[in-house]
């Protein structure tokens, strides 16, 4: 059935409003910090473990923590962050330090990478890799606490003073009339540290030291403030671990070795290739180091499905030495833009290690990164070897997984992003509403498919690369005109006058003259309308009929063959949804969370966690579901 239950609402509806979570305490995190000195370049040790001890419940007596303003501290952006970056994980309770929207929490599998920035005042500053600072709410919730949260701090840039005096003078007027050193929206919040005998760090974050940072102890997922616990007294539940992900950058700068290594990128092929079904196959993913959460949930199921070696495209000069610094389960050999030998407008990206620009202008650091991707598929096919290109949000749960795909022998195996089921989000996954399902029934999805080392599939991977260059539009667009004479929600547009998608209008922009106009899909708020283009979507738009029918005619004379993932086999964000009560969102041998006549979950070979199904999974909170528990299946 596609009506949801009621378990179904309620989780649908705390994925659409806001949540307020709670931070957990980083006492070992900075501890390591204090302990590394200005430079913050040495590892801390691990603070052991207490036993015995209560968790805390903080409370404040009916007392209220007076907020500290950022005239007393000093504020982040005057600080020089060293490059290092940290995942934090609680001692007493496992979890670590997650930002999941604006929200800070706490789960067993995913977390964010942290720097932190220590003021002249001994105050310390804490912000995501994504540069979001982590500040208590002055709010309380309504259990009682203020929590912690994540907000985007931007302060107004300085004004340009003839002198560093006259510089000083008008920042003190500033402070004097906004009351804060450089904005007047919300700060981040300062936290001071008291050491504790184990080694490790109480957090306080009041300048008098009474108010500190705890697990929440009903909801192990929040961090509260509490008041009145001394650091003679603190338990598990504020002690925590550091581990280095990221290394300074004055540290990096010494190391000259490329992440590649020596070897070229032939050589680098060679070692990741797998005997499969009577072929080679290498196993390619892609991401920066902002998904080394998922990416080492993704190394689990991997080692689980006896898949022993993979190609890494690192896309921000970092990603691979933090892979390697986690400890991945399973061989890896990586491959950087340099290998990809494309033009310096598709290599150059700043700040290339942040979350990807989801926009589809050809300046976008999310274009580009697609770009890489399909030449690094083009790159591994012309050594002669099959091309299993997988995101690291696609979880394999079967060794059966690539040996069926080898066996569908046909040109390409690409996964189907067609939507079913209850789930229904249509502002993170497109056409999700059951009234617009049906004009997703032959998307596919890039983010899985194989495709043999053929002539006609290096003619197909050729041609979708020329359309994503030639109109501007993402690689799973182009893929899917390729295929079937239509994008998905791309408008294609003429590459010299700007991006019809991105909001350009008038003479900047300009749709590409070769392709029809899409469906506009009204929004399904209350005030969203075709006529004030709320929420409205562009879909499926078409070529016109000469270009699709030599684009046909090409394919035929290639001998170009290709295969759909059956959804039922190979399940996307929707699939993962819609079975999460029965399935998905259970523990081994639960329902249907259990093996079938074949290998595989459910008879699932692989489910792809796409649609913003990952805010579906980082709110388990007792980490219940099998697909946070990678083991091999028997």
């Amino acid at each position: 059935s596609r009506d949801p239950s009621a378990a179904f609402q309620q989780r649908m509806a705390a994925l659409r409003r806001p949540r307020e979570r709670g931070l957990l305490c980083l006492a070992a995190l900075l501890c390591a910090v204090c302990q590394q000195g200005a430079d913050a370049q040495r590892e801390a040790p691990a603070g052991r473990l207490l036993s015995g001890g209560r968790r805390w419940r903080g409370g404040g007596g009916g007392s209220r923590r007076t907020p500290t303003r950022l005239e007393e501290t000093g504020s982040p952006e005057s600080i020089i962050d060293t490059g290092a970056r940290w995942r934090i994980r609680v001692v007493g309770s496992g979890r670590f330090l997650y930002k999941n929207g604006m929200s800070i929490i706490g789960t067993k599998q995913f977390f964010s990478l942290f720097e932190l920035r220590r003021a002249a005042s001994g105050a310390y500053f804490i912000a995501d890799h994504a540069g979001d600072w982590l500040r208590l709410n002055s709010l309380e919730g309504a259990d009682g606490f203020e929590r912690l949260e994540a907000i985007k701090y931007r302060p107004p840039p300085p004004p340009d003073p003839a002198s560093d005096a006259e510089h000083s003078a008008v920042v003190e007027v500033e402070q004097r009339s906004t009351g804060v050193a450089a904005s007047s929206g919300p700060t981040p919040s300062p936290f001071w540290l008291t050491r504790h005998a184990s080694g490790a760090y109480m957090v306080q974050v009041s300048a008098d030291g009474r108010w500190y940072l705890c697990e929440h102890a009903a909801d192990p997922q929040k961090l509260v403030a509490a008041a009145g616990g001394t650091v003679e007294g603190v338990n598990t539940s504020a002690l925590f671990e550091l581990q280095r992900v990221v290394a300074p950058e004055k540290e990096r700068e010494q190391e000259a070795a490329p992440p590649g290594g020596a070897l070229s990128f032939v050589e680098r092929a060679k070692r990741c290739v797998m005997r499969k079904g009577g072929r080679d196959v290498v196993l390619a993913t892609y991401h920066n180091i902002g998904m080394m959460d998922w990416a080492s949930l993704f190394w689990g199921w991997l080692k689980a499905s006896a898949i022993d070696r993979f190609f890494l495209l690192e896309l921000d000069g970092l990603t691979c030495k933090a892979a390697r610094a986690l400890n991945v389960s399973v061989h890896f050999e990586c491959a950087t833009a340099a290998d990809m030998m494309l033009p310096p407008e598709l290599t150059h990206i700043q700040k290339a290690s942040a979350l990807a620009d989801w926009g589809t202008t050809a300046e976008s650091a999310y274009f580009k990164f697609l770009r890489w991707k399909l030449r690094f598929v083009e790159l591994l096919a012309m050594q002669g070897v099959d091309v299993l290109m997988a995101d690291v949000d696609v979880l394999i749960l079967s060794p059966q997984f690539v040996p069926e795909l080898v066996d569908m022998n046909v040109d390409l195996v690409i996964s189907s992003d067609a939507r079913q089921g209850s789930y229904d989000d249509n502002v993170h996954c497109p056409c999700s509403n059951a009234m617009y399902q049906r004009y997703t029934f032959d998307w596919v999805c890039a983010g899985l498919f194989y495709m043999r080392a053929t002539p006609a599939a290096l003619w197909f991977m050729r041609q979708a690369q020329e359309m994503m260059d030639e109109y501007t539009i993402t690689d799973q667009d182009a893929i899917q005109a390729v295929l079937t004479g239509h994008t998905q929600v791309a408008i294609p547009q003429d590459k010299k006058r700007g991006n019809v998608s991105d909001g350009v209008s008038g003479a900047a922009a300009r749709r590409a003259g070769s392709w029809l106009k899409p469906i506009w899909l009204e929004g399904l708020g209350a005030t969203e309308n075709l006529r004030n283009m709320r929420g409205t979507q562009p879909l499926n738009a078409p070529m016109k009929e000469p270009m699709w029918l030599r684009l046909l005619s090409a394919q035929k004379a290639k001998g170009f063959t290709w295969k759909t993932m059956p959804l039922e086999r190979y399940g996307n964000g929707p699939i993962l949804v819609h079975h999460w009560e029965s399935m998905f969102g259970r523990s081994y041998g639960e329902g249907k969370a259990q093996l079938g006549d074949a290998p595989g979950i459910g008879g699932f070979r692989s489910i792809h966690a796409n649609c913003n199904t990952k805010s579906w999974l980082a709110q388990d909170v007792r980490s219940r579901s099998f697909l946070l528990q990678p083991k091999p299946l028997k």
